[in-house]
């Protein structure tokens, strides 16, 4: 375990000791798994599905998955029942089995509609890039794209949805280019509305993310007193804490499991 890892076990276990509430939330893609060239080749390891199942069936331990992938597909990829979701970057959530849609993005549709087709027609120059169409957004990945495209499709893309800031989110990072609309939702949000689910308990908080999707929910875990975990060499700025891998978090939330557990038995 690396040095950062220990120092987050032992913040969290004290926490615990003194009567809080662990609250902890993840990304999926880049976080939970490693990312994969196409979306879904991003399974789940088994071994760390159980690691997180056992994790949320420790008393006063919560534990969420936000991502920018549609709801229903988190929750297909996670394979966790009874866990809090966050979709579509923030915009659909599933909190203790009750779904929040933003009903708000459907102003949104037409333009988006317009877009994705202008786009999946300037593809065509640019093999192996695709778009992945969502219930809320698009997001267009060029992970298998020749490297010597990348600057071309990245300018060209981004100089067409540029008239559209006013009315989109539009995040690139990690080799992806995600558009949803703006609407005062993100990752933050969700994560705030996680932890609501058990205000006034206090609670230890703790956000984990690599890509620049997760800037809102770092910045959020940050500003409710928790830990902003940043994942991978890529991982944002607003990140306080970092480890290297998605493996090394893993590592640490099955020693978090070892330890709760020999706690509670105690």
């Amino acid at each position: 375990m690396t040095p950062t890892a220990h120092n987050i076990l032992q913040r969290l276990c004290t926490a615990y000791d003194q009567g809080q509430r662990l609250v902890l939330v993840f990304d999926y893609d880049g976080t939970l798994t490693p990312l994969a060239l196409l979306p879904h080749l991003a399974v789940f390891d088994p071994k760390s599905r159980q690691t997180l199942a056992r994790l949320a069936a420790i008393p006063r331990v919560t534990v969420g998955v936000i991502s920018g992938r549609g709801l229903d597909d988190l929750i297909h990829m996670v394979g966790l029942p009874g866990l809090h979701y966050g979709g579509s970057i923030g915009l659909e959530l599933e909190l203790a089995g009750k779904r929040d849609i933003a009903t708000e993005t459907l102003a949104c549709q037409p333009l988006l509609d317009t877009l994705k087709t202008a786009i999946e027609a300037r593809l065509a120059a640019y093999p192996n890039a695709i778009l992945e169409q969502k219930k809320f957004g698009f997001a267009v990945h060029y992970r298998r794209l020749a490297p010597e495209l990348v600057e071309a499709l990245q300018t060209e893309m981004l100089a067409l949805l540029a008239p559209h800031t006013t009315q989109l989110q539009i995040i690139s990072g990690s080799l992806i280019i995600e558009v949803i609309p703006d609407i005062g939702k993100d990752k933050g949000t969700a994560l705030r509305a996680i932890v609501a689910q058990n205000d006034p308990e206090p609670t230890q908080v703790l956000y984990a993310g690599d890509s620049p999707n997760d800037t809102a929910g770092l910045v959020a875990a940050r500003d409710l007193g928790g830990i902003a975990l940043g994942i991978g060499p890529e991982s944002p700025a607003e990140a306080t804490e970092h480890l290297p891998t998605p493996a090394d978090l893993i590592a640490l939330l099955a020693a978090l499991v070892a330890t709760l557990t020999e706690t509670a038995t105690a």
